[in-house]
């Protein structure tokens, strides 16, 4: 089996995502996990795309279902990191909001955001892993269309968590406003390969589908934005700065040290 117009997609994704794997871990430990803005995300999302990548290569010499199977699973998980990683990109902005006015957005709504996505992420590899055949990417279980409705609810929550830290933007943090940026292009991208996830699980066709659907839609509505917003997210990364831990009462554990020492010194 010849090199297709499918497997030079993989070919690409390896060419972006493999530097990108290391330029993401870079930035989490530049940053610190706790202050990584979401970074950690790009790091699973990068190395699962060069998971299914490989697979998909690897049909090349032996083109069996179950590595068809196997790289659509990678690129069927791909839009919960990339919402993690916005959550994580707008949870940095509401700690600088937090550090300035001392009234933020409640972490709940943070954690909610994060609930959902994690849900959606475990529908659908249930749903996907409990039937790996060729007939659950034609007729999806309940349990792949229940992640899919619960992702559209994420990032209907993202966007409104957005647009209160738009609307709060003179109590971001200097340097801090290019997140609010980038997060909001990234949510209009992801929104099209949200589309793009819709279509394929909800009226699979022989152009919107997983496994054997149409390549250059499958490159113009989740391919490219996915490389676009890792892209934005990691040329934004490079940009910020280290913050201090934060602790559950919002205070900097610089602030809290300086304290203990002014007091113990009297």
């Amino acid at each position: 089996m010849g090199l297709t117009y499918h497997h030079a997609i993989s070919v690409a994704q390896l060419i972006v995502f493999v530097p990108c794997f290391f330029l993401a871990a870079f930035l989490v430990f530049r940053l610190g996990i706790r202050t990584s803005a979401g970074f950690i995300f790009v790091v699973t999302f990068t190395l699962t795309r060069i998971v299914g990548a490989c697979c998909d290569l690897a049909t090349i010499a032996h083109p069996t279902l179950g590595l068809y199977i196997a790289a659509a699973v990678c690129s069927s998980i791909g839009l919960a990191p990339l919402i993690l990683l916005c959550s994580g990109m707008l949870s940095r902005a509401n700690e600088s909001v937090r550090r300035r006015s001392g009234v933020a957005i409640s972490d709940r709504l943070f954690g909610l955001l994060r609930l959902l996505t994690i849900a959606s992420l475990v529908l659908s590899v249930v749903g996907l892993t409990k039937n790996m055949t060729e007939e659950a990417f034609l007729h999806p279980d309940v349990e792949i269309k229940a992640g899919i409705a619960i992702i559209v609810v994420a990032w209907a929550q993202l966007c409104v968590l957005l647009a209160v830290l738009i609307y709060r933007r003179r109590d971001v943090g200097k340097g801090e406003h290019r997140l609010l940026g980038a997060v909001s292009l990234c949510a209009v991208i992801i929104f099209v390969r949200l589309l793009y996830a819709m279509l394929c699980w909800f009226s699979p066709t022989s152009t919107f589908n997983l496994l054997d659907g149409n390549v250059t839609v499958e490159l113009v509505m989740s391919v490219l934005e996915e490389f676009a917003v890792v892209i934005i997210c990691l040329a934004v990364g490079m940009t910020l700065q280290r913050q201090p831990p934060i602790h559950e009462d919002g205070q900097h554990f610089q602030s809290l040290t300086a304290d203990t020492t002014y007091y113990s010194s009297r």
